[in-house]
């Protein structure tokens, strides 16, 4: 096959669609910014181009991730694996460092009091093991107060909503969140990857900081990834990312959007940070804040090329099998397409509803470990064509995409920056990127 590339002609189409698309214009929805990040798997750089109503983003911008952050919790935990430490199928391995997991019960529903109105909920022992795989493909039964109702309006009438939350206390709330199903028995997206994080310390006995910066971000030399301030990372304090935050916007109107993040984030330390402490502050659900460049660099080794070896430094972070475990279909056919969906609970407006297996998104796809994983070549909605199936695929919360085309051989973000999530402007956006870049990747086949 031969090598990606994006001509020159492409890539000057493509500079002016993402800066017109965040020119103000009263009869258009815009965006508040765009950038967009194409790498190989030797890490050169295809394609590179930030826009904005202000000051345009660069590849040294370092804004908050959220769900881009999971893969890279797959990678960590795939580690532990690797060196004998851990399991992905053994449940002894969630009973003996997470017993506080093995020992939930499944809140089946309610009956609510006719007199004083109050809701009893149900629960019932759980039947069925869980395990590490299923903390990462979303099967484990857990549930997220963002995207379901039923455990939203459980921690809510426990009486401790306003300090034990899924942003204000991560390890809080998976302590008092029961199951919403057995395990195994539906696909739902959930806190399995907060779960990861605490698991991840337990085993390792370090903070889930400095696991990821000992043993993924500093072997590769990456300089502008690290977790976010508010879980006490330290990343966007540092003398050499000074200035290079982004911060995230809202949405108020076609044209309009407001701050949602400060200048300069600040860090939150707790005092009884695991491990000195017990707490667990850090998580994997979210929790990471990055520049495309560092984050396309990462993933860049989930390449076929590359297979866990960073060319860049020849440092392998992977084995060969890691890399087949996170990118392989997870999710038995039977329950495959049972919730591909994100619905909302107490989201709005930071994520709009979505449905992952309608026919311009995924329709035959899977969950991978910490991402998605493409089932057939993406059909966009204009007829064109997109990411090819097999395709390593996952979003942030704040209208960040980014894909790993294992067929193409490239490595793609298109980040945003702004809420809400699944934005109809955003979606129309990011498949007009994509038709302008694989009509150049699919014309080098032919």
């Amino acid at each position: 096959m031969a090598p990606p590339t994006i001509s020159p002609e492409t890539a000057a189409g493509l500079k002016k669609f993402i800066d017109d698309a965040t020119k103000p214009d009263a009869d258009r929805t815009i965006l508040p910014a765009a950038l967009v990040h194409i790498v190989d798997a030797q890490n050169n750089t295809l394609f590179s181009h930030g826009a904005s109503t202000e000051k345009p983003p660069t590849v040294e911008s370092m804004t908050i991730i959220q769900s881009l952050t999971k893969v890279v919790g797959a990678m960590a935990y795939m580690q532990l694996v690797e060196r004998n430490l851990a399991t992905l199928d053994d449940p002894a391995t969630i009973n003996k460092w997470l017993p506080e997991l093995a020992g939930k019960k499944v809140l089946t529903g309610y009956t609510t009091d006719s007199v004083t109105g109050q809701k009893q909920y149900q629960l019932e022992e759980r039947k069925g093991d869980i395990t590490a795989r299923m903390l990462m493909n979303h099967t484990y039964g857990g549930g997220h107060t963002f995207f379901n109702k039923l455990l939203l309006d459980y921690v809510q009438d426990l009486g401790v909503w306003e300090t034990t939350n899924e942003a204000a206390d991560p390890y809080g709330i998976l302590l008092v969140s029961p199951l919403l199903w057995h395990p195994g028995t539906k696909t739902n997206y959930g806190q399995g990857l907060d779960w990861l994080a605490v698991l991840i310390e337990r085993i390792s006995k370090q903070s889930l900081q400095s696991y990821l910066q000992e043993h993924i971000f500093d072997p590769l030399g990456l300089k502008e990834i690290g977790v976010e301030a508010a879980y006490g990372g330290v990343a966007t304090s540092l003398p050499h990312n000074t200035s290079k935050f982004w911060p995230r916007k809202l949405r108020t109107g076609n044209s309009s959007f407001v701050a949602v993040d400060v200048p300069e984030p600040e860090i939150v330390k707790r005092a009884n940070a695991f491990p000195e402490g017990e707490y667990h502050t850090g998580c994997l659900g979210t929790g990471l804040v990055s520049s495309v460049r560092d984050y396309n660099h990462l993933l860049s080794v989930l390449l076929p090329e590359n297979m866990g070896l960073d060319h860049v430094t020849g440092h392998r972070l992977l084995s060969a099998e890691s890399v087949r475990e996170i990118t392989s279909p997870q999710l038995p056919e039977e329950i495959r397409d049972d919730s591909r969906s994100i619905p909302t609970a107490n989201a709005t407006p930071i994520v709009l509803p979505a449905d992952l297996s309608i026919s311009v998104l995924d329709p035959k796809g899977s969950y991978g470990l910490g991402c998605g994983v493409q089932g057939v070549d993406r059909a966009l909605k204009n007829g064109g064509k997109g990411r090819s199936k097999g395709s390593v695929y996952w979003y942030g919360a704040p209208n960040c995409d980014m894909w790993v085309d294992r067929e193409k051989g490239v490595v793609v973000s298109i980040w945003g920056n702004y809420y809400p999530w699944n934005d109809e402007a955003w979606v129309e956006f990011v498949a007009g990127v994509e038709g302008y870049v694989y009509e150049e990747l699919g014309s080098a086949d032919e």
